[in-house]
């Protein structure tokens, strides 16, 4: 799959910022829900929908980012930013994958009458938080070195001043 461009401006910057919104929003509901149960039948469905949308986002982050970087000059910092950006998938994935817990514990909980609600938002809330956390933390992480591969370099960033234009690109 080739994603260059879109509307004629590169893909990868676009397509980045609807996943380092995307996915920590639906971490942040997906929290919400967990920890207040009463919320969940309105907010797990939409939680799951935004952490489906944030990993199809980061996947084709991902993808864009692969075609650009080989458009780009070949920086340390740009490989950095590509090999951190490989771990952020894995954390979208659980984190739809809790929200579509979330969706389904109460309806499994009620036909099974087993495990009782403390249990199931128990189990929850650690999926939440870890998930969360996970997710936040490595978009945060990933978007800071993307942003340094970018910009580091600039001459308006007094602490590389005069080291060439060697970041242009992540």
């Amino acid at each position: 799959m080739e994603l260059r461009s879109i509307f004629g401006l590169p893909a990868h910057p676009l397509i980045v910022h609807a996943a380092v919104v995307l996915l920590p929003l639906a971490a942040m509901l997906l929290v919400v829900v967990a920890v207040l149960p009463k919320a969940r039948r309105i907010g797990a469905p939409i939680a799951l929908g935004l952490a489906l949308a944030a990993t199809g986002a980061v996947f084709l982050a991902e993808q864009s980012g692969e075609q650009l970087e080989h458009q780009v000059k070949e920086t340390e910092a740009v490989e950095t930013h590509a090999e951190a950006a490989e771990g952020v998938l894995p954390w979208a994935l659980l984190v739809t994958i809790a929200a579509g817990f979330a969706v389904v514990a109460e309806p499994i909980r009620r036909r099974a009458d087993k495990p009782s609600p403390k249990v199931v938002t128990a189990v929850l809330v650690g999926l939440a938080l870890v998930s969360g956390i996970g997710a936040t933390a490595t978009v945060v992480s990933v978007g800071h070195s993307g942003a340094k591969a970018t910009w580091g370099n600039t001459a308006n960033n007094p602490t590389t001043e005069g080291e060439g234009e060697e970041g242009e690109g992540g």
